[in-house]
């Protein structure tokens, strides 16, 4: 059965991005430990302090609510912004943190340079499980689609 992990990315090749940081998402669909890029998930903000969220894939045109953009301090979360260490951890609090979690719902996990506190707690709510790495793409996903493949073949993970 396959699924779907989000990540953090600015040129699909590193995990780079904090989750405060990411303007979107690249989704990958995970089938055993086997993955390909499916789409990719932006968010687009509209006249009202309130952004959209853009899905660009082949199939849907969905927009759902999303992160306000720089007003509330969104961006790397060295100002408590979405995310960030720091303040609210969400645009105008946690329901930054909240409204860009909805656009990764249907996701497995996400993969981030860095999860702040706020945006954890609303990925624990949503059963998302969340990584903070720092490494490549492919390495980060290798890694979690054996950790997942292990799990749902309930093969022990110790090693040897």
């Amino acid at each position: 059965m396959s699924y779907l992990i989000a990540v953090a990315t600015s040129n699909a090749k590193d995990v780079d991005l904090g989750f405060g940081a990411a303007r979107g998402f690249h989704i990958y669909e995970v089938d055993g430990t086997d993955y390909k890029e499916k789409e990719y998930r932006e968010f687009v903000e509209d006249e009202n302090i309130n952004a959209g969220v853009q899905n660009k894939s082949e199939t849907s045109d969905t927009q759902i609510s999303g992160c306000a953009g720089t007003q509330y301090g969104c961006g790397d979360g060295s100002q408590g912004g979405c995310g960030g260490n720091g303040g609210h951890g969400g645009c105008g609090g946690g329901d930054g943190a909240h409204k860009k979690v909805e656009l990764i719902s249907d996701c497995r996990s996400l993969v981030c340079k860095k999860i702040g506190f706020q945006a954890q707690k609303q990925l624990e709510k949503k059963a998302i499980a969340g990584f903070d790495v720092e490494c490549s793409v492919d390495e980060a996903i290798v890694k979690i689609a054996t950790y997942f493949n292990k799990i749902d073949n309930h093969i022990s993970l110790r090693r040897g």
